[in-house]
């Protein structure tokens, strides 16, 4: 049993310690938060079971955080879902939109059984599941004090998030701002960060039926399997995919992106920074040459956005800058979503 009072008190002291710098979670454990955290639709009650976890662990060292109802067989099996509605679910009240605002995140039927496997097939978001089984392991294996740095760390990405989405009431946003916003935000490049959340954003907002990724472009290894930075999904099925450089685009990208669209699905490059020079003529009869298999298009942004920022019209515009900050948090620049939040609310 953990003392909900216990557990009310070190979320509080956890919350104002999010802004002490020098209290930090160990590596792997960061990362493994991290990884959770930024996870978006279909991951909300796993964020609770986390965080329910990580509180449960740093009252009580003998709970066993992937437990989930005190019937479990794990050592240090406890009510969960109690401790989350009574403590978590009311200190989130307080503080605003952190996980949710869910009223009872337990009533997820994946999470009715007596502990939370990764193997449970009632997870519609697999990944996340398998993520917060690795976390929660952590969890356990740390020390009291690597667990509260955990706890505060948990909270730190909250409220960053939470903050970074108190956008302004955009319904009217006028195609100026927008087309400000972009330009600003794209000045520096994040090694191509900026770019992929903005074409992708463009992309979900014009596809509306299809599902949206982007993959961050600085950790192209860990996606080998993709065949773009942006990829739009119908159906389950890959029906488009984007390159998008953000630096002068060269025929050796050229190249290398459609030697990877071995499917001949469609595809775009997207370019922040023009072409290289003496290259445009190469670089269009190549795309030219591509184009009798498959559907191949070449965007410049400087002249190709704002046609499109218009063609979106003011009820889609308004959405673009937190569609933004959704696909930088996905991709765990949460610097960058920072200051895009801050340009989005100034524009």
């Amino acid at each position: 049993m953990v003392d909900h009072h216990d557990a009310s008190a070190v979320m509080e002291q956890a919350w104002n310690d999010i802004g002490n710098a020098a209290i930090v979670s160990r590596p792997a454990l960061r990362i493994a938060i991290e990884e959770v955290m930024g996870m978006g639709s279909g991951s909300k009650s796993l964020k609770y079971l986390l965080l329910t976890g990580i509180v449960a662990r740093a009252v009580d060292p003998n709970i066993h955080p992937r437990a989930i109802q005190a019937a479990s067989k794990l050592s240090g099996a406890y009510d969960a879902a109690s401790l989350c509605k009574q403590v978590i679910v009311e200190f989130e009240r307080t503080k605003g939109n952190l996980f949710g605002l869910l009223n009872n995140p337990f009533a997820n039927p994946a999470l009715c059984y007596p502990e939370h496997d990764k193997h449970n097939p009632r997870f519609k978001n697999r990944t996340a599941a398998i993520c917060v089984h690795g976390a929660l392991d952590l969890v356990r294996a740390a020390k009291p004090e690597e667990v509260y740095a955990a706890l505060v760390h948990v909270l730190r990405l909250a409220k960053d998030d939470a903050d970074s989405t108190k956008l302004m009431d955009s319904g009217s946003r006028s195609l100026d701002r927008t087309r400000r916003f972009l330009e600003k935000f794209l000045e520096p490049a994040d090694r191509g960060a900026r770019l992929a959340a903005a074409w992708g954003a463009i992309l979900e907002l014009t596809n509306e039926r299809a599902e949206i990724k982007v993959y961050n472009p600085n950790q192209s290894d860990e996606y080998s399997s993709t065949i773009g930075d942006v990829e739009v999904f119908l159906e389950g099925a890959l029906v488009s995919a984007s390159k998008c450089k953000h630096r002068p685009l060269t025929a050796d990208d050229v190249e290398r992106g459609l030697s990877k669209n071995s499917r001949r699905v469609d595809y775009t490059f997207v370019t922040a920074s023009g072409i290289t020079p003496g290259e445009r003529g190469t670089i269009f009869k190549r795309i030219a040459d591509a184009a009798a298999s498959a559907d191949v298009t070449l965007i410049e942004t400087e002249k190709d956005f704002p046609a499109m920022l218009n063609l979106l019209g003011p009820h889609r515009r308004a959405k673009l800058g937190p569609i933004v900050l959704k696909f930088l948090r996905q991709m765990h620049e949460l610097d960058c979503a920072s200051e895009a939040a801050a340009l989005w609310n100034k524009s």
